[in-house]
Protein backbone atom coordinates (compact mmCIF):
# COMPACT_ATOMS: atom_id res chain seq x y z
CA UNK A 1 0.00 0.00 0.00
CA UNK A 2 3.02 2.27 0.12
CA UNK A 3 2.72 2.90 -3.63
CA UNK A 4 -0.91 3.87 -3.14
CA UNK A 5 0.01 6.40 -0.43
CA UNK A 6 2.60 8.05 -2.68
CA UNK A 7 0.44 8.24 -5.80
CA UNK A 8 -2.82 9.38 -4.18
CA UNK A 9 -1.79 13.07 -3.71
CA UNK A 10 -0.66 13.18 -7.33
CA UNK A 11 -3.99 11.81 -8.49
CA UNK A 12 -6.03 14.37 -6.58
CA UNK A 13 -3.77 17.24 -7.69
CA UNK A 14 -4.17 16.25 -11.32
CA UNK A 15 -7.94 15.95 -10.99
CA UNK A 16 -8.18 19.41 -9.41
CA UNK A 17 -6.15 20.94 -12.22
CA UNK A 18 -8.45 19.45 -14.83
CA UNK A 19 -11.81 20.16 -13.23
CA UNK A 20 -11.20 23.52 -11.57
CA UNK A 21 -11.26 25.60 -14.75
CA UNK A 22 -12.70 28.94 -13.66
CA UNK A 23 -11.79 31.16 -16.58
CA UNK A 24 -14.70 31.75 -18.98
CA UNK A 25 -14.37 30.95 -22.65
CA UNK A 26 -13.11 33.84 -24.72
CA UNK A 27 -14.90 35.13 -27.80
CA UNK A 28 -12.28 35.01 -30.55
CA UNK A 29 -14.37 36.14 -33.52
CA UNK A 30 -13.87 39.34 -35.53
CA UNK A 31 -17.19 40.84 -34.46
CA UNK A 32 -19.49 40.33 -31.47
CA UNK A 33 -22.62 40.09 -33.64
CA UNK A 34 -21.53 38.69 -37.02
CA UNK A 35 -18.71 36.53 -35.75
CA UNK A 36 -16.43 35.35 -38.59
CA UNK A 37 -19.12 34.91 -41.22
CA UNK A 38 -17.38 37.55 -43.37
CA UNK A 39 -14.22 35.45 -43.58
CA UNK A 40 -16.11 32.25 -44.34
CA UNK A 41 -18.19 34.07 -46.98
CA UNK A 42 -15.07 35.27 -48.79
CA UNK A 43 -12.62 32.40 -48.32
CA UNK A 44 -14.86 29.40 -47.70
CA UNK A 45 -13.31 28.45 -44.36
CA UNK A 46 -12.92 29.80 -40.84
CA UNK A 47 -9.81 31.71 -39.77
CA UNK A 48 -7.33 30.12 -37.39
CA UNK A 49 -4.42 31.20 -35.20
CA UNK A 50 -2.17 31.75 -38.24
CA UNK A 51 -4.59 34.05 -40.09
CA UNK A 52 -3.34 37.60 -40.55
CA UNK A 53 -5.18 39.95 -38.18
CA UNK A 54 -5.32 42.84 -40.65
CA UNK A 55 -6.83 40.54 -43.27
CA UNK A 56 -9.57 39.51 -40.84
CA UNK A 57 -10.45 43.14 -40.04
CA UNK A 58 -10.46 44.25 -43.68
CA UNK A 59 -12.58 41.26 -44.66
CA UNK A 60 -15.07 42.01 -41.90
CA UNK A 61 -15.36 45.73 -42.76
CA UNK A 62 -15.82 44.96 -46.46
CA UNK A 63 -18.58 42.48 -45.66
CA UNK A 64 -20.48 44.72 -43.24
CA UNK A 65 -20.19 47.75 -45.56
CA UNK A 66 -21.81 45.82 -48.41
CA UNK A 67 -24.43 44.44 -46.03
CA UNK A 68 -25.41 47.91 -44.81
CA UNK A 69 -25.45 49.43 -48.30
CA UNK A 70 -27.93 46.77 -49.44
CA UNK A 71 -30.39 47.49 -46.65
CA UNK A 72 -33.59 49.36 -47.60
CA UNK A 73 -33.59 52.64 -45.65
CA UNK A 74 -36.21 54.50 -47.67
CA UNK A 75 -38.26 55.02 -44.51
CA UNK A 76 -35.53 57.22 -43.03
CA UNK A 77 -35.63 61.02 -43.42
CA UNK A 78 -33.62 62.21 -46.42
CA UNK A 79 -31.00 63.87 -44.21
CA UNK A 80 -30.34 60.60 -42.39
CA UNK A 81 -30.20 58.66 -45.66
CA UNK A 82 -27.53 61.05 -46.91
CA UNK A 83 -25.62 60.87 -43.63
CA UNK A 84 -25.71 57.10 -43.79
CA UNK A 85 -24.21 57.07 -47.29
CA UNK A 86 -21.51 59.51 -46.17
CA UNK A 87 -20.58 57.34 -43.20
CA UNK A 88 -20.38 54.21 -45.32
CA UNK A 89 -18.13 56.07 -47.78
CA UNK A 90 -15.92 57.07 -44.84
CA UNK A 91 -15.89 53.46 -43.69
CA UNK A 92 -14.78 52.38 -47.16
CA UNK A 93 -11.85 54.81 -47.09
CA UNK A 94 -10.92 53.76 -43.56
CA UNK A 95 -10.78 50.12 -44.66
CA UNK A 96 -8.66 50.95 -47.69
CA UNK A 97 -6.07 52.75 -45.54
CA UNK A 98 -5.74 49.66 -43.36
CA UNK A 99 -4.49 51.43 -40.23
CA UNK A 100 -6.21 49.72 -37.29
CA UNK A 101 -5.74 49.83 -33.52
CA UNK A 102 -4.08 47.02 -31.59
CA UNK A 103 -5.20 45.30 -28.43
CA UNK A 104 -2.21 45.78 -26.12
CA UNK A 105 -3.85 44.73 -22.85
CA UNK A 106 -5.62 41.39 -23.44
CA UNK A 107 -3.02 38.80 -24.36
CA UNK A 108 -5.29 35.84 -25.15
CA UNK A 109 -8.54 37.60 -26.05
CA UNK A 110 -9.79 39.57 -29.00
CA UNK A 111 -11.33 42.81 -27.81
CA UNK A 112 -12.74 45.96 -29.37
CA UNK A 113 -10.33 48.88 -28.93
CA UNK A 114 -11.66 52.39 -29.49
CA UNK A 115 -8.28 54.15 -29.61
CA UNK A 116 -5.02 52.34 -28.82
CA UNK A 117 -1.94 53.74 -27.06
CA UNK A 118 -0.44 54.75 -30.43
CA UNK A 119 -3.50 56.86 -31.31
CA UNK A 120 -4.90 54.45 -33.89
CA UNK A 121 -8.70 54.61 -33.89
CA UNK A 122 -11.29 51.90 -34.53
CA UNK A 123 -13.82 51.91 -37.36
CA UNK A 124 -16.76 53.36 -35.39
CA UNK A 125 -14.43 55.79 -33.60
CA UNK A 126 -13.19 56.97 -37.00
CA UNK A 127 -16.75 57.71 -38.14
CA UNK A 128 -17.39 59.69 -34.95
CA UNK A 129 -14.08 61.52 -35.31
CA UNK A 130 -14.83 62.58 -38.87
CA UNK A 131 -18.35 63.81 -38.08
CA UNK A 132 -18.22 64.96 -34.43
CA UNK A 133 -14.53 65.64 -33.86
CA UNK A 134 -11.54 63.91 -32.33
CA UNK A 135 -12.36 65.15 -28.83
CA UNK A 136 -15.71 63.39 -28.92
CA UNK A 137 -13.98 60.12 -29.87
CA UNK A 138 -11.32 60.52 -27.16
CA UNK A 139 -13.99 61.20 -24.53
CA UNK A 140 -15.64 57.89 -25.42
CA UNK A 141 -12.25 56.15 -25.34
CA UNK A 142 -11.47 57.38 -21.84
CA UNK A 143 -14.49 55.53 -20.47
CA UNK A 144 -15.08 52.68 -22.94
CA UNK A 145 -11.73 51.84 -24.56
CA UNK A 146 -12.23 48.05 -24.65
CA UNK A 147 -16.03 47.95 -24.41
CA UNK A 148 -18.48 46.56 -26.94
CA UNK A 149 -20.64 49.28 -28.46
CA UNK A 150 -23.97 47.87 -27.27
CA UNK A 151 -22.66 47.96 -23.70
CA UNK A 152 -21.74 51.66 -23.90
CA UNK A 153 -24.35 53.55 -21.92
CA UNK A 154 -23.44 57.06 -23.02
CA UNK A 155 -25.74 59.91 -23.98
CA UNK A 156 -23.22 61.36 -26.41
CA UNK A 157 -22.97 58.08 -28.33
CA UNK A 158 -26.75 57.65 -28.41
CA UNK A 159 -27.22 61.23 -29.70
CA UNK A 160 -24.65 60.66 -32.44
CA UNK A 161 -26.27 57.37 -33.47
CA UNK A 162 -29.73 58.99 -33.62
CA UNK A 163 -28.61 61.36 -36.40
CA UNK A 164 -26.23 59.02 -38.23
CA UNK A 165 -28.74 57.08 -40.28
CA UNK A 166 -27.41 53.92 -38.62
CA UNK A 167 -28.87 52.02 -35.71
CA UNK A 168 -26.80 51.22 -32.64
CA UNK A 169 -26.97 47.53 -33.60
CA UNK A 170 -25.57 48.37 -37.06
CA UNK A 171 -22.73 50.32 -35.46
CA UNK A 172 -22.03 47.29 -33.27
CA UNK A 173 -21.93 45.17 -36.43
CA UNK A 174 -19.23 47.47 -37.80
CA UNK A 175 -17.09 47.41 -34.61
CA UNK A 176 -14.28 44.85 -35.05
CA UNK A 177 -12.26 43.12 -32.38
CA UNK A 178 -8.49 43.46 -32.36
CA UNK A 179 -5.33 41.95 -31.04
CA UNK A 180 -3.70 38.62 -30.27
CA UNK A 181 -5.96 35.62 -30.19
CA UNK A 182 -6.16 31.85 -30.17
CA UNK A 183 -9.07 30.51 -32.19
CA UNK A 184 -10.87 28.28 -29.68
CA UNK A 185 -12.80 26.23 -32.27
CA UNK A 186 -9.59 25.45 -34.16
CA UNK A 187 -6.46 24.18 -32.44
CA UNK A 188 -6.56 25.54 -28.92
CA UNK A 189 -6.00 23.42 -25.80
CA UNK A 190 -6.28 25.16 -22.44
CA UNK A 191 -2.95 24.87 -20.57
CA UNK A 192 -4.61 23.36 -17.50
CA UNK A 193 -6.30 20.66 -19.59
CA UNK A 194 -3.09 19.88 -21.46
CA UNK A 195 -1.05 19.56 -18.25
CA UNK A 196 -3.70 17.44 -16.53
CA UNK A 197 -3.93 15.14 -19.54
CA UNK A 198 -0.15 14.71 -19.51
CA UNK A 199 -0.13 13.83 -15.81
CA UNK A 200 -2.94 11.30 -16.15
CA UNK A 201 -1.43 9.80 -19.30
CA UNK A 202 1.94 9.35 -17.61
CA UNK A 203 0.35 7.71 -14.57
CA UNK A 204 -1.90 5.40 -16.57
CA UNK A 205 0.73 4.33 -19.09
CA UNK A 206 3.13 3.54 -16.22
CA UNK A 207 0.50 1.68 -14.20
CA UNK A 208 -0.68 -0.17 -17.29
CA UNK A 209 2.87 -1.38 -17.94
CA UNK A 210 3.23 -2.53 -14.32
CA UNK A 211 -0.14 -4.29 -14.55
CA UNK A 212 0.99 -6.23 -17.63
CA UNK A 213 4.21 -7.29 -15.89
CA UNK A 214 2.29 -8.42 -12.80
CA UNK A 215 -0.22 -10.34 -14.90
CA UNK A 216 2.65 -12.24 -16.53
CA UNK A 217 4.53 -12.92 -13.28
CA UNK A 218 1.54 -13.60 -11.08
CA UNK A 219 2.19 -10.89 -8.50
CA UNK A 220 -0.12 -10.93 -5.48
CA UNK A 221 -0.03 -7.18 -4.68
CA UNK A 222 -3.36 -5.39 -5.16
CA UNK A 223 -2.04 -1.83 -4.72
CA UNK A 224 -1.13 -1.20 -8.38
CA UNK A 225 -4.40 -2.46 -9.93
CA UNK A 226 -6.48 -0.56 -7.35
CA UNK A 227 -4.63 2.69 -8.09
CA UNK A 228 -4.92 1.89 -11.81
CA UNK A 229 -8.69 1.61 -11.54
CA UNK A 230 -8.82 5.03 -9.84
CA UNK A 231 -6.50 6.83 -12.28
CA UNK A 232 -8.13 5.13 -15.27
CA UNK A 233 -11.57 6.27 -14.15
CA UNK A 234 -10.17 9.75 -13.49
CA UNK A 235 -8.80 10.07 -17.02
CA UNK A 236 -12.08 8.85 -18.51
CA UNK A 237 -13.98 11.49 -16.53
CA UNK A 238 -11.41 14.12 -17.55
CA UNK A 239 -11.86 13.30 -21.22
CA UNK A 240 -15.65 13.13 -21.03
CA UNK A 241 -16.09 16.43 -19.15
CA UNK A 242 -13.77 18.27 -21.56
CA UNK A 243 -15.26 16.83 -24.74
CA UNK A 244 -16.12 19.96 -26.79
CA UNK A 245 -19.64 20.41 -28.05
CA UNK A 246 -20.44 21.35 -31.62
CA UNK A 247 -21.80 24.90 -31.68
CA UNK A 248 -24.07 26.08 -34.49
CA UNK A 249 -23.24 29.73 -35.02
CA UNK A 250 -23.87 32.03 -37.96
CA UNK A 251 -24.91 29.11 -40.15
CA UNK A 252 -21.83 27.03 -39.39
CA UNK A 253 -20.88 24.24 -37.00
CA UNK A 254 -17.87 25.09 -34.84
CA UNK A 255 -15.95 22.32 -33.04
CA UNK A 256 -12.57 22.38 -31.32
CA UNK A 257 -11.20 19.37 -33.17
CA UNK A 258 -7.86 19.33 -31.34
CA UNK A 259 -9.52 19.27 -27.92
CA UNK A 260 -11.92 16.61 -29.20
CA UNK A 261 -9.01 14.37 -30.21
CA UNK A 262 -7.29 14.87 -26.85
CA UNK A 263 -10.52 14.03 -25.01
CA UNK A 264 -10.95 10.83 -27.01
CA UNK A 265 -7.31 9.93 -26.28
CA UNK A 266 -7.90 10.47 -22.55
CA UNK A 267 -10.97 8.24 -22.58
CA UNK A 268 -9.11 5.54 -24.51
CA UNK A 269 -6.02 5.51 -22.27
CA UNK A 270 -8.13 5.57 -19.11
CA UNK A 271 -10.31 2.71 -20.33
CA UNK A 272 -7.28 0.63 -21.34
CA UNK A 273 -5.69 0.99 -17.91
CA UNK A 274 -8.95 0.13 -16.15
CA UNK A 275 -9.19 -3.09 -18.21
CA UNK A 276 -5.60 -4.05 -17.39
CA UNK A 277 -6.10 -3.24 -13.71
CA UNK A 278 -9.26 -5.33 -13.50
CA UNK A 279 -7.52 -8.20 -15.32
CA UNK A 280 -4.61 -8.00 -12.87
CA UNK A 281 -6.97 -8.20 -9.89
CA UNK A 282 -8.85 -11.17 -11.31
CA UNK A 283 -5.84 -13.10 -12.65
CA UNK A 284 -3.77 -12.82 -9.50
CA UNK A 285 -6.35 -13.11 -6.77
CA UNK A 286 -5.50 -15.49 -3.96
CA UNK A 287 -7.33 -18.84 -4.42
CA UNK A 288 -9.72 -19.83 -1.66
CA UNK A 289 -8.96 -22.92 0.45
CA UNK A 290 -11.45 -25.57 -0.58
CA UNK A 291 -12.99 -27.54 2.30
CA UNK A 292 -14.66 -30.09 -0.02
CA UNK A 293 -13.39 -31.72 -3.21
CA UNK A 294 -14.71 -34.38 -5.52
CA UNK A 295 -13.18 -36.60 -8.20
CA UNK A 296 -14.27 -39.18 -10.80
CA UNK A 297 -12.11 -42.24 -11.31
CA UNK A 298 -12.35 -45.72 -12.91
CA UNK A 299 -11.81 -49.20 -11.40
CA UNK A 300 -11.76 -52.81 -12.76
CA UNK A 301 -15.11 -54.63 -12.43
CA UNK A 302 -16.31 -58.20 -12.92
CA UNK A 303 -15.85 -59.72 -16.36
CA UNK A 304 -12.99 -57.48 -17.41
CA UNK A 305 -15.29 -54.45 -17.36
CA UNK A 306 -14.45 -51.00 -16.09
CA UNK A 307 -16.50 -49.17 -13.55
CA UNK A 308 -16.75 -45.47 -12.66
CA UNK A 309 -16.77 -44.11 -9.14
CA UNK A 310 -17.18 -40.63 -7.64
CA UNK A 311 -15.11 -39.75 -4.62
CA UNK A 312 -15.72 -36.91 -2.11
CA UNK A 313 -13.27 -35.57 0.44
CA UNK A 314 -13.89 -32.98 3.15
CA UNK A 315 -11.35 -31.16 5.26
CA UNK A 316 -12.19 -30.78 8.91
Amino acid sequence: MKQFTILLPLIFAAMLMGFNETESQKNQTANAILGDISFVHKFGHRPNQTTDNTLRIKTHLEYVENLLRQKDVSRLPLAQQQQRVQLLDLLHGYREKGIFPKNHDYINQRKPCFIDKDGNICAVGYLIEKTAGREAAEKINRQYQYEELLAMQDEGIDNWVSTSGLTKEECAMIQPTYGPFVYEEGNYIKPSYGITSSVFSGLNVSLGTINMVQIGRGAKSKAVPIVGLITGAGQIVLGATNMPKSIFKFGLNYTNETQKKLSMFNIGVGAANMILSAWNLIANRTPKNKKMAWNIYSYPAVGNNMGLAVGFTRKL
